[in-house]
């Protein structure tokens, strides 16, 4: 027990005095730019090639997204962000990568990265004043050699007359850049003129790349911001430029090869962080930074594009010595290697064979009589032995016209063997009759030496009655002195199956045919536009209401690209819509303002949608004029601030009419009651006053209850229209009849209050309007519907022109809006002719609106 004890103390003492062993060791990679940036994550992968060697090392990433966002307020918040996230984190070094990642790391050595190492990496234009009052600092420079890329362009386009560089001139390694390749200009033995392409928007960088003709040749340099400020990536960059113009394009950044330039002296963010990782090993395995010598070189190689050098008709051999070429085509030794090592171990084995057939051909000519006597019983073995298999062999003498079919054709063919007769006449008995001419046909054609082998296809008649599909193939096996043939043997195979599997493709094949024109049909006939298009907006197909809407023939609108139509959206405004699709989210709805031929615009609504095949992913959008539902609209929102208008001038004449006069009778009481002293002048003034007050409180509920009847909301919709249509039925200049059933039960508060209000704006319409003597209305629950039937004797009017007429027709566009509100549906009917007028409302009261 006490040995126990012990190890249990010594292992407790052990843990404490060597905590921080078990703990990995922590690097910071600090990076200038972000993350997706071809540049910045090639040297992370550089870095990571040789950090990921140690399961001791912690590798931690910061992005300072400096090329996207530079300005000084942001990268002092950058600060705050760094002190959250690292300021207390013990980091064994620090990897800065690129011009302004140092320079952060140089402004706050002191605050957060006192006593920790700095290894830098990619610092373009190095310069001792860049690294000014740090310490223990070293790394990696950059030096990309523009003089070489240039040299060697100028050496491979030797009839060009410019040089082009393409170069943003808004970053400060654009500028830096700019200013090296000027000064050492001069320095080049040249007559070629020197254009820079600077301060410019994509549109105007795209335009003058295309005026560029072929005495030119361009020099990529960055281009990471336009005159506008948008950010553009390398990839996109390219891109842009190389689908400008087919002239050469040379450059000094490896994320560039491959993607359109034709190649020149390299510069590689992989290995430059690859050599910055070593650095920082050497520093965290324990050797002095200060004594590291920075490293200069072994990041920049020539390195050419095959693809582009045939382009331009530039020979491998044209190219410097010890020049790296990608996608250059293998030789006929390496395409065929295999194929020729295997060709020379034949040929050695033929040799071989060759060698030890003279040596044994003596021995064999002894034997030669002896198998020539076995070969007729090897022909019977092997004709047994076919038997066995699934499909079966035949033989025809043509001597002894003996046809011979194995047992296993005829058991296939569920034929009795003892029925059997060994004739050609037997065969063709059973061959179908329109197989026959053609069997034979083929069989004369190969007797005559028309075809190498006969071969034929026919149906052969089962025991059941039944045609099933055979294919024939057969050989002259021997023949005497005079060439004629003796005998031919071939073999038979059930195809029956396969022909059955041809038809049905034949005959799927005609359905997706009658499917496509059935679909061709519906697109052709459908009322909207219909256009298929690519992600980049080129039209792939269109139907005739596309054409007619736009005013093109269905040809120019194959020409056209639709980011041409859209009056609302850029082209990079659409292309990031048509991005969200995907299998997850294949559809979505966007309203915008397109362009017909004219000239003319209209509103539409997109439905866009995702239609993925195997070899390419398309969208189908249907469009909409929505010109007809916009109006709709604002001719409801018109009656709608109409009504409350209106309601609101009813309310103010109410409150004048009802409340004024009784409040200013209150006042001359109340100032008659001080200017009296007799009491029971006082109790007559009192009690008038109390009468006037009372009268008030009545206007005042009679005006609140014609705003919102509470008995609508305390007692439901039936009693609500039963108390209205009674207070009319008092006047007795009309007779309203009033039917509700199954309505015990309250309904929806949204759809009480709306067919209250229709109720209420039909009645108003037939008193005003319709001079009627009766009105009935019939209110009734139908399991999930709602139905009103509302009928009145009245004159009759043009329901067409009252819904066309803006002027007279708001309380039919008020009604009518209501109720699709609820999704309902209504039906009204009326004839001028012959008076009265019918509606019939039906609203659904399961409806998710209405829940």
């Amino acid at each position: 027990m006490k040995f126990k004890y012990h190890f249990l103390l010594i292992f407790c003492l052990f843990i404490l005095v060597n905590p921080l062993k078990a703990r990995k060791k922590k690097v910071l990679v600090l990076h200038s730019y972000h993350q997706g940036l071809n540049w910045t994550d090639n040297i992370t992968r550089g870095i990571q090639s040789v950090f990921n060697q140690y399961d001791n090392l912690e590798l931690q990433f910061e992005y300072m997204d400096s090329k996207r966002n530079s300005d000084s307020i942001y990268l002092k918040e950058f600060a705050k962000l760094y002190e959250l996230r690292h300021h207390d984190i013990p980091f064994e070094v620090i990897i800065a990568s690129d011009n302004n990642a140092l320079e952060f790391v140089r402004k706050y050595q002191d605050i957060y990265f006192k006593d920790i190492p700095v290894v830098f990496a990619s610092i373009d234009q190095f310069d001792e004043s860049l690294i000014a009052g740090m310490d223990n600092v070293t790394g990696v420079t950059e030096f990309i050699d523009f003089k070489r890329t240039i040299q060697e362009a100028l050496r491979l386009h030797p009839k060009a007359k410019n040089l082009v560089v393409i170069n943003d001139n808004q970053t400060t390694s654009a500028i830096i850049n700019r200013n090296y390749i000027k000064s050492f200009w001069p320095e080049i033995d040249t007559d070629i003129n020197l254009v820079f392409l600077e301060n410019l928007s994509i549109k105007e960088l795209v335009s003058q790349v295309k005026s560029l003709d072929e005495s030119n040749i361009i020099l990529l340099l960055n281009f990471s911001k336009d005159q506008d400020g948008n950010y553009i990536s390398y990839q996109e960059n390219i891109e842009i430029i190389s689908e400008a113009t087919k002239l050469p394009i040379y450059s000094s950044w490896v994320f560039y090869l491959g993607e359109g330039i034709v190649g020149g002296m390299l510069t590689s963010g992989f290995d430059q962080g690859k050599l910055s990782a070593q650095i920082a090993l050497r520093v965290i395995n324990g050797e002095n930074i200060n004594q590291i010598p920075y490293v200069t070189s072994g990041y920049n190689s020539l390195i050419f594009d095959y693809n582009q050098m045939k382009r331009f008709g530039i020979k491998p051999n044209e190219l410097p010595k010890g020049s790296r070429i990608i996608n250059l085509p293998m030789t006929f030794f390496e395409k065929n290697k295999s194929y020729l090592l295997l060709t020379f171990v034949f040929l050695l084995l033929i040799v071989l064979i060759v060698l030890y057939t003279r040596h044994i051909r003596k021995r064999n000519e002894n034997r030669l009589f002896a198998i020539n006597k076995d070969l007729e019983l090897n022909k019977t073995r092997l004709l047994r032995m076919l038997d066995s298999n699934s499909d079966g062999v035949w033989e025809h003498n043509f001597k002894t016209e003996c046809f011979t079919c194995s047992k296993q054709i005829w058991l296939n063919l569920g034929y009795d063997l003892d029925l059997i007769k060994n004739t050609i006449e037997f065969v063709y008995a059973h061959i179908h009759p329109d197989d026959k001419i053609i069997v034979k046909e083929r069989r004369l054609d190969y007797l005559k030496g028309k075809t190498k082998t006969f071969e034929v296809v026919f149906r052969f008649c089962n025991a059941e009655h039944e045609w099933m599909w055979y294919k024939g193939k057969g050989k002259i096996l021997d023949r005497d002195e005079d060439n004629a043939p003796i005998n031919m043997v071939g073999t038979l195979i059930d195809i029956t199956q396969r022909k059955l599997a041809e038809e049905q493709v034949h005959e799927d094949k005609k359905q997706i045919i009658a499917s496509e024109k059935r679909w061709r049909s519906l697109v052709e006939q459908a009322a909207d536009e219909i256009l298929i298009h690519d992600f980049t907006g080129e039209i792939i197909d269109a139907n005739s209401s596309a054409c007619k809407i736009f005013g093109y023939n269905h040809k120019d609108l194959l020409q056209m690209n639709v980011a041409s139509f859209d009056c609302k959206y850029t082209r990079l405004n659409l292309e990031a819509y048509w991005n969200m699709l995907s299998p997850q989210n294949s559809s979505l709805s966007i309203e915008s303002i397109q362009k017909r031929a004219d000239g003319s615009t209209f509103p539409v609504e997109m439905n866009l949608s995702l239609i993925d095949l195997e070899e390419d992913r398309l969208i189908l959008a249907v469009v909409r004029d929505i010109s007809k539902r916009q109006e709709t609209e604002r001719k409801v929102l018109n009656a709608v601030i109409k009504t409350e208008e209106t309601e609101r001038r009813r309310f103010a004449k109410d409150l004048h009419d009802s409340i004024g006069p009784l409040l200013s009778s209150i006042n001359l009481y109340l100032s008659a009651l001080n200017r009296t002293d007799e009491e029971e002048k006082k109790q007559r003034i009192v009690k008038v006053s109390r009468e006037a007050v009372t009268e008030a409180l009545v206007s005042i509920k009679e005006i609140s209850n014609n705003l919102s009847p509470h008995i609508l909301s305390d007692f439901g919709l039936e009693k609500a229209i039963d108390s209205f249509t009674h207070k009319l039925k008092v006047s007795e200049s009309i007779n309203i009849t009033f039917h509700a059933e199954n309505l015990n039960e309250r309904l929806n508060e949204q759809i009480e209050v709306v067919i209250y209000r229709v109720v209420t704006e039909l009645i108003n319409n037939t008193i005003k309007h319709a001079k009627a003597n009766n009105i009935e209305i019939n209110l009734s629950r139908e399991k999930i519907d709602l139905k009103l039937i509302y009928i009145d004797d009245g004159i009759g009017f043009d329901i067409r022109k009252t819904e066309s007429d803006k002027s007279t027709g708001m309380g039919l566009h008020n009604i009518l809006s209501r109720v699709r509100s609820l999704n309902g549906t209504y039906k009204m009917k009326s004839k001028f002719e012959n008076g009265g007028m019918m509606t019939i409302i039906s609203v659904p009261l399961e409806s998710k609106e209405n829940l």
